[in-house]
């Protein structure tokens, strides 16, 4: 599936599903010099029972275009945005290493867009 953030394009698998945001959403964030291709077990996994899933590459990573975001609030605020654009309202947010951080920041401070967080390595 591809998004536009910012003007660029985002690349995120569905777990070979179609992606739909009325569905209870699972979005599942890399960590450092990696990709979406991480979370592919998990995402088929997930979209074959009854989720929405975006394995998302971010800004520079993978598929997707953009420069590298700086920081962590940056990666944060980016994966909201990025939320918007899929109409993602509400979502469980799974973040392996790096990935974690900007999970944590995004439940810090936007607590109304999360269910639940999952935080891996």
């Amino acid at each position: 599936m591809e998004l536009n953030v910012d003007g660029h394009p985002v690349f995120a698998a569905t777990g070979g599903r179609d992606f739909d945001p009325a569905l209870p959403t699972i979005i599942f964030i890399h960590g450092a010099s990696m990709n979406r291709t991480v979370w592919s077990a998990q995402a088929r996994y997930f979209a074959h029972r009854g989720h929405a899933v975006l394995a998302v590459d971010l800004p520079g990573h993978g598929n997707s275009g953009g420069p590298l975001l700086e920081t962590i609030s940056d990666i944060a605020d980016w994966i909201v945005r990025m939320m918007d654009a899929a109409g993602v309202k509400t979502a469980v947010l799974a973040g392996h290493s790096m990935g974690s951080l900007p999970v944590l920041e995004i439940a810090a401070r936007y607590p109304d867009r999360i269910v639940r967080i999952v935080m891996l390595g």
